[in-house]
Order: C-alpha cells, then structure tokens, then sequence
C-alpha cells in the first residue's frame, strides 16, 4: 500500500514538473526579453591629435599613417562609422544604422584635424565626431597661426567641417578643459556648493552651445568631458540642460539598449595611442 503511495506521489511530482518546464517554454518563446545581449555593439575610438613629427608621438598623438591605417583596418572588418546624430536617430526614431557600427571621435579640436585627418575620412567615405573647446578656438580665430604641430581650429574651419557630412561638432566646454585653479576639468571645487557650481558649468557650457549654433547654425546634442571626469552632479547637469549624449573616457565596447536610453549619458570610448600597432589596438575592440 505504501509503495503505491509513494508511486503515485513520484508521478505527481513528475507530472507538475513538466507542466512546469512546458509553461517557461511556451512563455519565453513568445514574449521574448531584450537584453544586453540582443542589443548592438558599438566601439568608440577616441583620439586627439595627428603629427607628421615623430619626436612629438605619445599616448594621445599619432601619425597620419597610423591614422590612415585604422581608419583601412576598421573598414577591412565590416565596420562602418556613424555620426552621434545617427545613434539618436536609431534610438529614438528607429531609423537603420549598419549592422556593425563604430563611432570615432576627436577630442579639444587641433588643426591638426583639418590637415590630416578630414581629408582621410572623406578618402575613405568615413564619419568622426569632433569635440571643441570654445576657448581654444576663440584665441586661434582671433590671431591665426597655422602651425599644425601646436594649433587649433579656427570658426571658419569649424563651419566648413560642420556643413560637410562627415563631422559632426561637440560640446568639450567653452574654458574648462584645464586643471587649474583647484578644478580638473568641468568637476567641481573642492567646498564648492552645488548652487555655485551649476551657475558656473551651465554658464561655461551654455556659451560654447551659442557659438557653435552662431557659426555653424548647428546646435550640438553631445557633450564630452574634458579629461573625462565628472560625478553625478556634472552629469545631471549636463542632462538637465538638454544633451541628448555624453561621451566619456571610460574605456569598454558600448550595447545599444533602445529600452534603457540611459547608456547615451555614459559612452565609453578607447584612447588610441602611438606606440601599438593597428591590429594590436584593435584587437580587443572589434570582432
């Protein structure tokens, strides 16, 4: 008798079990759930200036070969460079971006980009995202000197560069890409209350908006950290002030999350130094 029992109860058991399992089956096959893992990938290179003079290469300068040769490699795997303005337009409007995108981008605004670099992406039908510091451009506007090794954009270059379709222009603040004066970067000082420093990043920021959109009658929806440093109340700001994107140097491949937009906000980008091959460089980056 007990060992009927115990049959029927093993039956029992067995029974709801597989009811069980058939349910979760059924219910994943037809409500699929995003997650990261669904989404797409997206590197983003960061570099910043382009010399032709050897002794000048370090971490943040490379030649115009190297250039050439990443911008080659990145297109021999399948990759294809969107715009900042194409990522929004996927997210927010569903319209298409390639299947393997790559966003590369150019901090503080060098003339150096106008020399090397703009030709090259227009050679190869390639995009970047260039980054200005307002005050950087207002001093080489106002006494030119082109010396590539040292020198800046100037708002005429900067207009010419926004009105083609392989530049889009962005918001590296308008006087706070420096460490000085107890600030690093758009961070605020130390004791510094939170009132103080919204008026003063606001005003900072807010100034460089109005000239971009005064010279190139284009108003930047990005906005990259200088040194990449911010904390919460800095990126809040920026937030509040109606960026739609922020890039910053924290280096890791990015997902595109179309369910949680808040990956915008915190764009990881890797910096490309001199002394590594294309290939080394890339390696870790693009699959």
């Amino acid at each position: 008798m007990i060992k009927h029992f115990i049959k029927y109860i093993f039956i029992f058991v067995v029974l709801i079990s597989l009811c069980f399992i058939s349910f979760r089956y059924l219910y994943t096959k037809t409500t699929p759930c995003y997650s990261k893992e669904d989404g797409k990938a997206l590197p983003i290179i960061m570099y910043h200036h382009i010399s032709s003079d050897n002794t000048k290469l370090n971490n943040y300068v490379i030649s115009p070969k190297q250039f050439e040769e990443d911008m080659l490699y990145i297109k021999s795997k399948g990759y294809e460079p969107i715009l900042i303005k194409d990522l929004l337009e996927y997210v927010y409007q569903g319209k298409p971006i390639p299947e393997k995108p790559i966003i590369i981008t150019f901090d503080d605004g060098n003339e150096s980009f106008y020399h090397y670099a703009y030709p090259i992406l227009k050679q190869h039908n390639m995009k970047a995202v260039l980054s200005i510091v307002g005050s950087f451009t207002d001093t080489y506007s106002k006494n030119e000197d082109h010396n590539i090794n040292y020198s800046y954009l100037t708002w005429k270059q900067i207009n010419e560069l926004s009105k083609s379709s392989y530049v889009e222009i962005a918001n590296h603040t308008y006087n706070l890409h420096n460490n000085e004066k107890g600030r690093q970067g758009c961070l605020p000082k130390a004791n510094e209350n939170k009132e103080e420093y919204k008026n003063i990043l606001e005003k900072d920021i807010k100034k460089l908006q109005e000239d971009i959109t005064k010279y190139t009658a284009k108003t930047p929806t990005t906005f990259t950290y200088p040194f990449g440093k911010f904390n919460k109340d800095t990126e809040k700001i920026v937030k509040d002030m109606g960026f739609s994107a922020i890039l910053t140097c924290e280096e890791r491949i990015n997902i595109i999350d179309i369910n949680n937009k808040d990956f915008l906000y915190r764009l990881g980008r890797f910096n490309r130094p001199h002394n590594i091959t294309t290939e080394e460089f890339f390696k870790n980056i693009l699959k």
